[in-house]
């Protein structure tokens, strides 16, 4: 009868291996777009136009080729930080992607709309008379019993530090604030 002996230490190792190699193969891969992280105050400066307001209806169509699909979002003005827009002015934001006939076209960190809720947006004018968000979900905040909420999901921030030349990954360090102090970031930062 043969008999074999395997040290301890290579047991271990070979487990250690296996787990692994085991690990690799059922794990997947996650997706996010990874993103520099945008303060409020980069938003606000980056920005035409930055509002709170309600979500009052989306409407997702073809563009004229019927490549691209577009999401428009009416929203009233309930309150403006900067810009020309007013309150109770409806005005339509405008973002690729959205479901059309059956068809998904997506990517990760495209900020999403549900009618009726309340929304802090940072926007650029686009070429039709609408907005587009800047920084894709960084600038799309909700607005929950008074309180801002930042929504990173979907997204890798990284920043580069000062004087750095690589990016590094970074954490917010919080994805609430009040409406005070956000009226009162943007207002510096104008």
């Amino acid at each position: 009868m043969l008999s074999l002996r395997i040290p301890r230490h290579s047991a271990r190792l070979f487990i250690v291996a296996m787990t692994i190699a085991v690990a690799m193969i059922v794990t997947r891969p996650a997706s996010a777009t990874i993103m520099q992280f945008l303060e409020i105050e980069d938003l606000t400066r980056l920005s035409s136009d930055v509002f709170h307001g309600q979500v009052i209806s989306t409407d997702t169509r073809w563009n004229a080729e019927r490549t691209h699909i577009y999401t428009s979002v009416r929203v009233r003005i309930i309150e403006s930080f900067k810009g020309a827009t007013r309150r109770d002015q409806i005005v339509t934001v405008t973002q690729p992607g959205g479901e059309k006939d059956g068809l998904r076209m997506d990517y990760a960190g495209r900020p999403e709309f549900a009618v009726g809720e309340s929304v802090v947006l940072f926007t650029i004018r686009g070429k039709n008379d609408d907005f587009i968000v800047v920084g894709l979900k960084q600038g799309k905040m909700l607005v929950e019993r008074g309180e801002i909420v930042r929504d990173f999901s979907g997204i890798m921030l990284v920043k580069r530090p000062s004087g750095g030349r690589s990016l590094r990954p970074v954490t917010p360090r919080s994805t609430r604030l009040t409406m005070e102090e956000l009226r009162n970031r943007i207002a510096r930062a104008r």
